[in-house]
């Protein structure tokens, strides 16, 4: 849910400057709420709705202290992207770890998948960096 929330918030803030990048990133939180459906599909099989239905109380701290909510100019544009590359990364591993240990044999597809898509959702981040310069990522959206 957290990582839903994550690409929300870089969909609006990317909106007003640099639209393709907005785009990508709605297109990412997609993803995000398509694996939630598969889990929450999953758990009301095995009758653990309660195990994914929890909304997280309180919002990562890093998005608090921001000084602004918009993205403002290449330099955040920049570091945004690489912070949403970075916890992308965090993703996948996490997504590979759970694949590791799982035991239910209902969620061994959904994280083969899971970790599949973080693989292509790294791909295309580390891609759409490396051909956007710092220049080109808010003048030409």
């Amino acid at each position: 849910m957290t990582e839903l929330q994550r690409y929300r918030r870089l969909t609006l803030g990317f909106l007003p400057t640099a639209p393709r990048i907005s785009q990508l990133m709605a297109s990412l939180g997609l993803q995000c709420e398509s694996r939630l459906a598969t889990l929450r599909q999953i758990a009301s099989h095995l009758d653990l709705e309660a195990c994914v239905s929890a909304v997280p109380v309180d919002p990562p701290n890093f998005e608090i202290t921001r000084k602004h909510f918009f993205v403002v100019d290449d330099g955040m544009a920049v570091q945004l992207l690489d912070q949403a590359i970075l916890t992308a990364v965090e993703s996948k591993r996490f997504f590979a770890w759970l694949l590791e240990t799982n035991a239910t044999p209902e969620l061994h597809r959904p994280f083969i998948a899971f970790v599949s898509e973080k693989e292509t959702e790294n791909h295309v981040l580390l891609e759409f960096r490396e051909h956007h310069s710092a220049s080109l990522l808010l003048h030409h959206a």
